[in-house]
């Protein structure tokens, strides 16, 4: 248990470093979306969408800054991933199950054929396993059902697969695409595995050679049967075999490798103490090597870089919605507020702060909140460019804020105002 304790604190220590570090250059609409549903209105799941779950989220809620909501979910998510938490975890994704459902095989797989436990008990563990598991992702399944009852909206995931003619041209698809936006880590995993096969080939590790191999292999087999079940989704296909969907069966590779190295290590009664200290030093030390020192400074200039490139204008418009594409819009929307609050600004009537809410893909759940603004007062920003204009166009219509006309030309972006009034 102190072991566990030591190497959670690495743990969380690495996490900070990284949400300290360069991490943030990688935010964009997509990432920023769940930072705004904490600040502008909460729901159970990612604004207009049946699945993902907005745990995180609701865990930062009590943190009002944009700054410090941002860090704290960043921190939860990246620890979760540092030390595979599963967190409620068929809310945030309803198939959960089918990852753990594989790695309870596999832990069953290894104990059936490597352990000296009996047969019946490793049995009995593995129907306990998956019946809770099948109660998990059953659970995770209703949610996604429910969604059209609870929120008025249409199912809008793909919940089937693709014709199974089409199956391996989609994994092919998707693991090539994997494989070149992994710039080039494939072949570090493919020399860890190599060292590690030649640290068991050693005469010493004879007596364990062969339980460390097939360890390696269930985490293996898991990992690609994961990888062939999300790569037949439908869902996946359509959203052009993102290699995010990978996520989990990229941790069970390296999972697999680590124990190739691990093992030789840790059987080594004069290698194992230093290992383990070894081990934990190099988490905080990866940690710095892939973001640099920790700079709550350079995280500020980081995210003003992403997402800031239309504040100065946004505010000086004094504008409460931004219209525009979702890549534009959700950094453009978070980032006002940062600075908007980090100033100080109120609004109008000098009640609360000043607010800015996006009208674009996603803007569902805050639309009520603005729509009670006095119409011949509300100023719209748009960005400039034909896609911006021709979202901000789409959008506004939607949510019947439309027609508008400009106002004012600005340097990154257009003013608008309704014209008539806004229904």
């Amino acid at each position: 248990m102190r072991r566990a304790w030591v190497l959670f604190g690495a743990l969380v220590a690495a996490a900070a470093l990284l949400d300290l570090g360069a991490f943030h250059r990688l935010e964009h609409g997509d990432s920023l979306v769940p930072v705004l549903v904490s600040l502008q209105r909460w729901t159970p799941f990612y604004w207009d969408q049946e699945r993902y779950g907005m745990l995180v989220p609701l865990l930062a809620l009590p943190v009002r800054d944009p700054l410090g909501n941002l860090l704290l979910q960043r921190g939860l998510m990246i620890l979760a991933g540092l030390a595979t938490v599963v967190l409620l975890a068929h809310w945030v994704n309803p198939a959960t199950g089918v990852l753990l459902g594989l790695l309870a095989l596999a832990r069953a797989l290894e104990d059936w054929f490597t352990s000296e436990q009996d047969r019946e008990e490793v049995r009995q563990r593995l129907l306990v396993d998956a019946g809770l598991l099948a109660i998990g992702l059953g659970a995770g399944q209703l949610s996604i059902m429910l969604y059209p009852l609870v929120t008025g909206q249409p199912l809008r995931l793909a919940v089937g697969f693709l014709p199974a003619a089409q199956w391996p041209s989609a994994w092919g698809a998707m693991v090539a695409r994997a494989w070149v936006e992994a710039s080039g880590w494939g072949w570090t995993l493919l020399a860890g595995a190599a060292l590690g096969a030649v640290l068991l080939l050693l005469p010493s590790s004879r007596s364990f050679r062969r339980d460390a191999l097939a360890r390696a292999v269930t985490l293996l087999g898991a990992a690609t049967a994961y990888a062939a079940f999300v790569g037949a989704l439908t869902w996946v296909a359509e959203n052009h075999h993102h290699p995010r969907y990978l996520a989990p069966a990229a941790v069970l590779v390296h999972l697999a490798v680590i124990s190739l190295l691990a093992e030789p290590l840790a059987r080594a009664a004069r290698a194992a103490r230093p290992a383990f200290a070894a081990a934990l030093l190099a988490l905080p030390l990866a940690a710095l090597a892939v973001g640099g020192a920790p700079s709550l400074t350079r995280v500020h200039a980081d995210l003003d870089g992403v997402a800031g490139r239309f504040t100065e204008e946004v505010l000086a418009a004094r504008c409460q919605l931004i219209a525009g594409d979702y890549w534009s819009v959700w950094p453009a929307v978070w980032h006002a507020a940062l600075v908007a609050r980090e100033r100080g600004l109120r609004d109008a009537a000098g009640d609360g702060p000043w607010r800015v809410w996006g009208v674009s893909h996603r803007a569902t759940p805050t639309v009520m909140q603005w729509k009670g603004l006095a119409p011949d007062t509300l100023r719209i920003c748009r960005p400039h460019g034909e896609m911006p204009e021709r979202e901000a166009e789409r959008w506004l219509r939607a949510y019947h804020a439309w027609p508008a006309r400009v106002v004012e030309r600005r340097g990154t972006l257009d003013v608008l105002v309704l014209v008539p009034p806004l229904d």
